[in-house]
């Protein structure tokens, strides 16, 4: 016969493991929730009107080298398209970093957060962001987003989509 010392171990025993369970599943489902949350608030503030707008513009820049970059587009210079790049920017240096931390992941930011268009930020971009590196004595100037276009290129690589290589694609003046 069971005597009753052991029924009563093994139900607490269970029930243990079902909070155990409960807490887990629990963390869980808010992590998600997060995620998703955060993903969402991301997309929603890339995928609008003004923020497709503010992207061709930025990529339709156009500059010579550094010095006629700094001469056209510094912050004192030029503040509106200084506070539009650096939007843009951040919203990518973000976007790698939480991909770097694996707070979101490649396929997520590649297919729900626009995570191609980084590539094409960092191609315009690349040679003035190194510069930058330099004339700011910054060696981390822009890292994540840097780490986002090469792991976006990485993922389409790996997907045999084609590699994206069109500077000139938004050539057209606003």
């Amino acid at each position: 016969m069971i005597d009753l010392s052991v029924i009563r171990d093994f139900v607490a025993i269970f029930g243990v493991i079902a909070g155990f369970t409960y807490y887990v599943l629990t963390v869980r489902n808010a992590n998600i929730a997060r995620k998703t949350q955060t993903v969402m608030n991301l997309s929603l503030n890339m995928f609008n009107s003004a923020s497709n707008r503010m992207n061709i513009e930025l990529l339709s820049m156009d500059w010579e080298d550094f010095e006629d970059f700094r001469n056209k587009y510094d912050s004192t210079v030029n503040p509106d398209k200084f506070s539009r790049r650096w939007q843009v920017w951040n919203m990518y240096e973000s976007m790698g970093y939480m991909l770097h931390q694996g707070i979101v992941d490649i396929e997520t930011v590649y297919s729900l957060m626009g995570g191609f268009n980084v590539i094409h930020f960092w191609e315009k971009f690349e040679p003035i962001i190194v510069e930058q590196r330099k004339f700011y004595n910054e060696p981390y100037w822009f890292r994540w987003m840097e780490y986002l276009a090469h792991e976006t290129t990485k993922y389409r690589e790996k997907e045999g989509l084609p590699e994206i290589r069109r500077k000139d694609v938004y050539a057209t003046e606003y």
